[in-house]
């Protein structure tokens, strides 16, 4: 049985960014950025990408069987019982569940979360501090998405696949980490949702030292965007969509 499975959620479908998932940034698909990153973290037994049902989705198909990357295809719009079905479909334990837009995951939070999550045998692992967005993973055990899913009806639950562990604490394990410095309350964007997010993104991996074993360091992220407010300036402005709201 494996374990610990990256689930990253994705699609070509993006309302705001269509085809953004194979984008390339600095020569790779963005999604090649985050598989990459994934796997520098040891507690990962397995990723997987999971995708929508869609005809719209061949190119995502292509993309995992050229990386050999395994692949689950499902609902698109009730991604709790997308991220379940993927979960069984190789009988893991735990997710971690990765947004497809987030090419700079932190490393050694994402390992802190894990082995956390692990050790305290816990149903729901995130950060406790506030990160720069698209900088962080969650860790949930599958079992406690199978109790949400026989309870969650509202769509709002059927899409942002935690968002019951936030309004239903006291029902579950759920373990908060303490995280890096570097990271810890800064505002930075670090998702891509727009042009101007990619703007961001071509600029630190065109500019920064990285390879495919040795991804773009958060920490060095970091230092640059306090150097560079006029980098940070290009996407300040743009509203993040608000996952508490029904219909967005």
């Amino acid at each position: 049985m494996v374990s610990v499975t990256a689930i990253i959620q994705a699609r070509m479908g993006s309302t705001r960014f269509p085809g953004k998932s194979l984008r390339p940034i600095a020569g790779l698909p963005l999604l090649e950025h985050i598989i990459n990153r994934l796997k520098q973290v040891p507690e990962i037994d397995l990723i997987l990408l999971a995708i929508p049902e869609n005809e719209t989705e061949s190119p995502l198909i292509e993309f995992a069987h050229r990386l050999h990357i395994p692949l689950f295809q499902g609902s698109e719009e009730d991604v709790l019982d997308r991220f379940i079905k993927a979960g069984e479909s190789v009988q893991t334990e735990h997710l971690v569940r990765v947004c497809g837009d987030n090419p700079l995951i932190d490393i050694p939070l994402l390992r802190s979360l894990i082995q956390a999550h692990l050790t305290d045998k816990a149903d729901y692992t995130l950060p406790q501090d506030p990160v720069p967005l698209g900088s962080a993973c969650e860790v949930v055990r599958l079992a406690a998405l199978k109790k949400i899913n026989e309870l969650a009806k509202s769509s709002i639950y059927r899409e942002h696949v935690t968002t019951w562990f936030h309004e239903h604490p006291s029902s579950f394990r759920i373990k908060r980490i303490n995280v890096p410095d570097y990271l810890k309350n800064h505002t930075f964007r670090l998702t891509v949702d727009t042009d101007q997010d990619f703007q961001i993104m071509d600029e630190l991996f065109n500019n920064l030292t990285h390879s495919p074993e040795s991804p773009l360091n958060l920490e060095t992220v970091i230092e640059y965007l306090i150097a560079h407010p006029e980098t940070v300036a290009l996407n300040i402005d743009i509203p993040q969509k608000n996952w508490r709201k029904e219909n967005h």
